[in-house]
Formats: structure tokens, C-alpha cells, sequence
């Protein structure tokens, strides 16, 4: 188990950072041989999300993959991401937030879906045309 930790930092960690040169990524361990380097290729793409090209910026991305990590309770995610968000410049009251909203959000979703709560009357609820 600390083996896959350490291998889930290493990937989370390195993978994220914009500034590393391009070496052998230490996550390709993970992944059958044939795949390896395109799936080190995806994670470079997938880290422009955190980049001045992204629509939003690296902060509010951070507290985005907090709360998202909280969500789907993925214990690596969580460290990694909050490390990043405190290096973006979040506060931890923002943290905070972040995984209060994601809280908040899973909550409100159970209670919906538990008591199957009328799609039309909540789209209404919400403001949401139904017009398709």
C-alpha cells in the first residue's frame, strides 16, 4: 500500500508541474508498456488546465479538483490537490469552502434522488426552460 501511495504522489505531483522538464514520467509504471507514453503525453495536455491558456485560473482549478477529490473521496487527490491549491495561492478558508460546497452539493443530490423529486418541477424551481 505505501508502494501505491508513493506511486500516486509521484504521478499526481510531477504530473502538475508546468515548469518540470520532460523526462521519463514515473507514472508510466502504471500503465501496459504499449500505452505508457501516450497516456504521459494525455497528462501533459491534461495540465494545461492549470496553465495561463485555461479559462479559469489556477487557483479556482485547484479548489475545482478539491472539491471533486473530496467528492469521490480519493485520499491521493485530496493531498496532492490542496498542496497545489496552497501553491496557487488558496487560502485555507478557501479550501474550506471548497470541500463545504462539495458537501453541500452530495447532500442536496441525496436528498433529491432518495425522495425522487420531480425533474419538471424542479427545473421549474430552478429557472431551467424546458423547451427542447
Amino acid at each position: 500500500m505505501k508502494r501505491l501511495t508513493i506511486i500516486c504522489f509521484l504521478i499526481t505531483s510531477l504530473s502538475f508541474s508546468q515548469e518540470q522538464e520532460k523526462k521519463e514520467a514515473p507514472w508510466n509504471v502504471m500503465y501496459p508498456e504499449f500505452m505508457a507514453k501516450e497516456a504521459a503525453e494525455y497528462f501533459d495536455e491534461f495540465n494545461m488546465l492549470w496553465s495561463d491558456e485555461s479559462p479559469i485560473d489556477a487557483k479556482e482549478g485547484r479548489l475545482v479538483a478539491i472539491a471533486v477529490s473530496a467528492a469521490i473521496r480519493c485520499e491521493y487527490c485530496i493531498a496532492a490537490q490542496i498542496e497545489f491549491a496552497k501553491k496557487a495561492g488558496a487560502t485555507d478558508d478557501e479550501i474550506k469552502a471548497a470541500i463545504q460546497i462539495a458537501a453541500e452539493i452530495q447532500r442536496f443530490s441525496t436528498l433529491l434522488y432518495g425522495n425522487e423529486f420531480d425533474v419538471e418541477t424542479f427545473n421549474k424551481i430552478i429557472g431551467r426552460d424546458n423547451k427542447e
